[in-house]
């Protein structure tokens, strides 16, 4: 089975081709320029390095959010055209779920976290449970500080919001605050396969209806528009 992942939910986006639970290959979105520009790029470039046409494809998973708005807007539409082209079905999978998979394998506690800006983070914690990932918590948007009144154990944080708020978590939160082993060099998109992958017999859809993504809150074009109605 060769399922296609695609992450467009984070900065560095990502793309990778997960057959038979093994990764075959996997690449980042680069430089400065539009997902729109380079992610159809990165697909050819991973289907191309292994030999794959969207032909031999089973099926698609995409992260779903939180993330980038216009990001996720990006992954969604490419999902569908390669769903409606192959007539495959897909798997959306919880962006900060497919990001705390990097986090292991421990047996602490997982906290996934991204900079959802306003000075808030997008966060959710997790457990590795005989292999699977247990979740602890929903998929919230929240103030740094509020999520490090909730953290009362040692917990591996993973993520890009790391790149803002680690010292912050690490100042507050003393020996709680661990950070995940650096030896996995898998990309968001490659974890997002693996779950993908486990649970695709049970979760695949072909109902493109059913492709929701996961915004948490509200976009600024949607509070503004609240705003003057």
């Amino acid at each position: 089975m060769k399922i296609l992942g695609i992450d467009s939910s984070i900065p560095r986006g990502s793309v990778a081709l997960l057959k038979n639970k093994r990764i075959l290959a996997q690449a980042n979105i680069q430089g400065n320029s539009t997902y729109s520009d380079q992610i159809l790029g990165v697909v050819d470039r991973v289907l191309v390095e292994t030999g794959t046409n969207l032909e031999g494809i089973d099926g698609f998973c995409l992260t779903v959010g939180p993330g980038s708005f216009t990001g996720l807007r990006v992954g969604a539409s490419l999902v569908k055209g390669l769903v409606l082209a192959t007539e495959k079905p897909f798997v959306g999978v919880g962006t900060l779920e497919a990001i705390a998979l990097l986090g292991t394998p421990t047996k602490n506690q997982i906290c996934a976290i991204l900079d959802a800006r306003k000075k808030e983070v997008y966060s959710a914690r997790f457990r590795l449970t005989e292999g699977t990932l247990e979740r602890l918590s929903p998929d919230r948007a929240m103030p740094p500080e509020q999520l490090c009144q909730e953290v009362t154990e040692p917990t591996v944080f993973v993520g890009s919001g790391l790149d803002t708020y680690s010292d912050l978590l690490s100042s507050r939160l003393g020996n709680k605050f661990l950070l995940a082993p650096k030896k996995n060099t898998s990309t968001v998109a490659a974890c997002a396969a693996r779950l993908a992958g486990e649970r695709f017999d049970t979760e695949k859809c072909f109902d493109l209806g059913a492709l929701t993504i996961k915004y948490i809150r509200q976009s600024e074009a949607e509070l503004k528009f609240a705003q003057t109605n």
